[in-house]
């Protein structure tokens, strides 16, 4: 055990992608290859799939940074029970509202799946200092406040804009949910996001893509080949539930080899610009997810998205790496020998 350990404090990100593909693969195969329409097999194991990478980044945080241990809180507690009842309200709103499911037994199930962000949460206030650090920045963000509205001038902004202009140039734009009317659309929109934030791309994701891995990474590599190394690891996780949905190849091939990508350099780009704050890209990937699923996607708006992938790496020079005292670079992985600079990461962060 001893040694196992030492390896996991010596190679803390490799150990993170290590476990959280050994959740979330075989319980992927389980859902769509071995037990195809099994609600039991999709209740039990999809929880596990979806908080994978939180609870991957928790079990090596912890290990990483065991102590000197906090004293215990009664905010934590409070947090926990408050933000439990939170998503278990807005998980049961959500599969009665968006999903159209009345079942009680169902209402259930996911007041029961609400314990996983609540636990995210409360983490904030937890007794290991590792897991304490993790998730601090979700209830106490960092950075100006006019980087959380950029997340949204971005999601829903760059798609309300090209949805508006798109027909003046002739092309066509559409809003899958008009049906609903505007509050029933605003309904769905809320409840979209929210449930997302919770459950589906927000703490439950980026607690591990760019709360644990990526500032690990910053501390040894450029920030660019850093947001790839996650932004690919992350992409490459949702393989077996892209087959299993019967996604077309050509569309995997483009969302994941350079949607997805580009995606996580932007949100690079947010998190080093809060000063390594989680609340962040918790917020911005359950916003794209949320407006990227629900309007029709046009040309326009892929090249809004690709201008700011190319003007985040160009303003941030992302090619250099960070300064070692910046404060979304993990300050304590120097003390691994895992840490060792690449050939490609010699070059300091400056001008």
């Amino acid at each position: 055990m001893n040694k196992l350990t030492n390896w996991i404090k010596n190679h803390q990100v490799t150990a993170f992608f290590v476990l959280v593909y050994a959740i979330a693969w075989p319980g992927l195969f389980l859902v769509y290859f071995i037990f195809p329409g099994n609600d039991g097999v999709l209740v039990l194991s999809m929880p596990f799939v979806l908080f994978s990478p939180a609870l991957s980044a928790m079990l090596v945080s912890g290990i990483a940074e065991p102590r000197p241990k906090h004293q215990g809180s009664k905010p934590r507690w409070i947090v926990f029970v408050l933000s439990w009842l939170v998503s278990a309200l807005i998980m049961i709103l959500h599969t009665r509202n968006n999903l159209g499911v009345e079942s009680v037994p169902a209402f259930i199930i996911f007041g029961i799946i609400a314990i996983f962000p609540a636990w995210i949460l409360s983490s904030a206030y937890a007794r290991t200092p590792g897991i304490r650090k993790l998730f601090s920045t979700l209830l106490k963000p960092r950075g100006s406040a006019i980087w959380y509205l950029v997340i949204f001038l971005i999601f829903p902004g760059f798609i309300l804009l090209s949805f508006y202009i798109t027909p003046l140039l002739g092309g066509e734009s559409q809003f899958f949910l008009a049906n609903l009317g505007v509050k029933g659309a605003a309904v769905f929109l809320f409840l979209e996001f929210s449930n997302g934030f919770l459950s589906t791309g927000g703490i439950n994701e980026e607690s591990g893509w760019r709360g644990f891995a990526l500032p690990r990474l910053q501390a040894r590599c450029p920030v660019i080949v850093s947001g790839l190394i996650v932004g690919y690891l992350w992409s490459f996780w949702h393989l077996p539930y892209d087959i299993g949905e019967g996604v077309p190849t050509a569309w995997i091939l483009q969302n994941r080899l350079l949607w997805t990508p580009l995606f996580g350099i932007v949100m690079t780009w947010l998190y080093n610009r809060t000063n390594g704050s989680l609340l962040a890209p918790a917020l911005f990937h359950p916003a794209m997810n949320t407006f990227g699923n629900n309007f029709l996607i046009t040309p326009l708006g892929n090249i809004l998205f690709i201008g700011l992938a190319i003007y985040a790496i160009v303003s941030d020079r992302m090619w250099k790496r960070l300064p070692s005292d910046h404060p979304a670079v993990y300050q304590d992985l120097a003390r691994s020998h895992e840490v060792a600079p690449l050939p490609f990461a010699q070059q300091a962060h400056g001008s």
